[in-house]
């Protein structure tokens, strides 16, 4: 799902189509999924062997994944897989509230998480009690430079924001998260 987001909406529409047969144990379409994503992740990883630029769009959804596993301390409570699903989610949704995604592609991305089963609830994960911790997370990260956080969004489902060129001020994240957790319904 995440190599169709950032890099071919072709493969997200395929995805949407055959992700139930997927999901049921469907091994010809299962093999083809798997070898789509290999050929993505090497197309990337050749592009940029020492990740100067491109291989960083393979971080998308990772900043708020990152921060929702380090606050549950890595535990089972959610697997990498899982922060990653949801952290997908919130990035779409704040190139939603940036302006870079259309709320059609945001509205197409909940669809095929719902038709799939897919867990995209934050709430349990980023809520009132803990949205201070999770934010403080968010900017520590790596890619934060603690006034701002280096992130890659999406502009339409197919294509990623392009490496360093989103650098959201924290003031506007942590505006994001308030919003999203006191107004879940408006993003």
């Amino acid at each position: 799902l995440k190599y169709s987001l950032i890099l071919d909406k072709t493969f997200f529409n395929w995805l949407y189509k055959n992700g139930k047969k997927i999901l049921s144990k469907n091994y010809n379409l299962i093999s083809h999924a798997i070898y789509k994503s290999c050929k993505f992740k090497a197309y990337v990883v050749k592009k940029d062997e020492k990740e100067k630029n491109l291989r960083a769009i393979l971080n998308y959804g990772h900043t708020f994944a990152h921060a929702i596993e380090t606050i549950n301390n890595y535990s089972k409570k959610i697997i990498h897989g899982e922060a990653v699903l949801i952290g997908m989610m919130l990035a779409a949704r704040l190139s939603n509230h940036m302006k870079y995604l259309s709320s059609k592609d945001l509205s197409d991305i909940k669809e095929i998480y719902k038709q799939l089963k897919l867990n995209y609830n934050y709430e349990n994960f980023v809520n009132k009690k803990n949205i201070k911790k999770i934010f403080k997370i968010m900017s520590n990260d790596k890619k934060s430079n603690g006034k701002a956080i280096n992130i890659i969004l999406l502009k339409k489902i197919g294509t990623a924001t392009k490496p360093g060129k989103v650098i959201i001020d924290n003031k506007e994240v942590k505006k994001f998260l308030t919003k999203l957790i006191y107004c879940s319904n408006n993003i």
